[in-house]
């Protein structure tokens, strides 16, 4: 069987250009693609509300408070880790106040709670969360408040 050599070169250029049509058509529909699944996931509430029941599980095992074990700092004591500079904890047992972390985040907090800020900034919003729970403290049931704010990682 004799092939005709002109019509194989024809033909390979046609593919070449079918090629590049295919080619471009695709990178046209993922980059609408792009466009709409392009979202913002913020999970720093959840952060916070994660860190708070640790820090509850550690300051009250069992419900009861022994303040005296924090002398070497709250994150540290409840095996977390030293660098954490995007976590503020505050806990309030009775009047006592443990609190480690940076506290610069409260006013950052302030500033994103107010309902004129532009909506593109809120997401750099801090994430908070804050608990009360009811424990034993020298020997009388106090509330335990526990407010912890998640900072945005730049």
């Amino acid at each position: 069987m004799k092939m005709n050599k002109k019509g194989v070169a024809g033909e390979g250029i046609l593919m070449v250009y079918r090629l590049v049509l295919i080619g471009f058509i695709a990178l046209i529909i993922l980059g609408l693609a792009a466009v709409f699944y392009d979202y913002y996931i913020d999970v720093r509430g959840t952060e916070a509300m994660i860190m708070t029941r640790e820090v509850v599980n550690c300051v009250a095992p069992s419900g009861v408070v022994d303040l005296t074990r924090f002398e070497n700092g709250l994150l540290e004591v409840c095996g977390f880790d030293s660098g954490m500079e995007r976590f503020y904890v505050r806990v309030d047992v009775g009047g006592e106040i443990l609190e480690q972390g940076d506290s610069g985040v409260e006013w950052v907090k302030e500033i994103f709670e107010n309902e004129d800020k532009v909506e593109a900034i809120k997401k750099y919003g801090p994430g908070y969360f804050e608990g009360e729970y009811n424990v034993l403290f020298n020997g009388e049931e106090k509330k335990m408040k526990v407010e912890v704010l998640v900072s945005h990682e730049f």
